[in-house]
């Protein structure tokens, strides 16, 4: 079969794959969709992927498949079923993190998370997932479009941020980011009873869709000449947000964040990853007030369900952030290497075509 391997910086190429089959406690799915995650085009652009990963590597860690085949010893998966292939589960190892029920801090997890930390994902027609008591696998529920459920990847990043913050009902907020994870926590907030949710981006054409997904303001942060004093005037108040959400992934929105959009004592927390080093960033300009900084990266499999039971129940919809799917063999051209990403949100890779 064909599938896309990762061999370097700007070097991915098609390459041919032995049709995975399934030995003990493994599965063998068909991919329907996979999702191009910025990490993949970070990988991909950088060339700068973890030490404990050998190239080559097929990509695709955001994987919604079709089992076809279940290998001994495996009774909670048949034939047919449509699941989510996410990151590894509870550790083998009962590691200090997963045996808190912290799953996504696995101190394992990462180098086993196929299609990221090393083994092969889902840019193939099939996929092995190669320790099905080890991995997070979860069913999709009956209405659920599966265009909709390979989205989990990036909507539970925002999901457990929000839950894993300090946010509570009827909190003012900022989202700075304009991106699917901002989009997500967007909608997150919406869901959660969240008073009034000001956006922060730089391209003022997405405003439209911010709003359809639950935004209240939306402000250009590179056109605005004082941020902080018109959040103040949104809020009606002489101090900022309760909790401020960095989604963009760079120390520009954070600088905002910290100096221009939290109220003293509030929170800032960031979504995500921010691959930046932090020099613009003095404690002793904000410190005197206290805030507090949230760190939040991935995800378990209870944010996963929560978020196929709110989807297929109709309380939360993700309209228009799939806005391209493309053929296996365009995954570089179309997806990893994009020029025209201005505008795109979402791109999904369709084995099929």
């Amino acid at each position: 079969m064909k599938a896309v391997a990762l061999y370097g910086k700007q070097d991915v190429r098609i390459v041919d794959r032995p049709m995975p089959t399934a030995g003990p406690n493994q599965l063998v799915v068909k991919i329907n969709y996979v999702g191009i995650c910025g990490t993949d085009v970070e990988f991909y652009q950088s060339g700068a992927v973890p030490p404990f990963v050998q190239l080559p590597m097929v990509l695709g860690h955001e994987n919604v498949g079709t089992v076809v085949e279940v290998g001994e010893g495996v009774t909670d998966y048949k034939v047919g079923d449509v699941i989510l292939c996410g990151p590894p589960s509870h550790c083998a190892e009962d590691c200090p993190s997963c045996r808190q029920g912290k799953t996504n801090i696995c101190i394992n997890g990462f180098p086993r998370t196929a299609g990221i930390g090393g083994p092969d994902g889902g840019y193939a027609p099939y996929m092995l997932v190669r320790d099905v008591k080890h991995t997070m696998l979860v069913k999709v529920p009956e209405g659920v479009d599966l265009k909709d459920a390979v989205l989990f990847d990036v909507i539970c990043v925002s999901l457990h941020g929000v839950r894993n913050s300090a946010f509570k009902f009827g909190d003012n907020v900022v989202v700075s980011g304009t991106g699917p994870i901002g989009l997500a926590a967007i909608q997150c907030l919406k869901a959660a009873g969240a008073n009034k949710i000001i956006v922060l981006g730089t391209n003022s054409s997405k405003e439209p869709i911010l709003r359809e997904y639950g935004a209240d303001y939306f402000i250009n942060s590179k056109e605005c000449e004082d941020l902080e004093g018109e959040i103040q005037k949104i809020l009606g108040s002489p101090v900022g947000a309760d909790v401020v959400y960095e989604c963009a992934g760079n120390m520009t929105s954070l600088a905002n964040c910290v100096y221009k959009c939290v109220k003293p004592g509030g929170q800032v927390s960031i979504i995500g990853t921010i691959q930046e080093p932090m020099h613009n960033l003095v404690p002793g300009q904000f410190s005197i007030h206290e805030p507090n900084f949230q760190f939040s990266f991935t995800y378990t499999e209870e944010d996963v369900t929560i978020y196929l039971d709110m989807v297929a129940s109709g309380k939360m919809k993700f309209p228009n952030m799939v806005t391209d799917i493309i053929p296996l063999d365009k995954a570089v051209e179309l997806g990893l290497n994009r020029q025209d990403r201005r505008g795109m949100l979402k791109i999904l890779i369709d084995p099929s075509l």
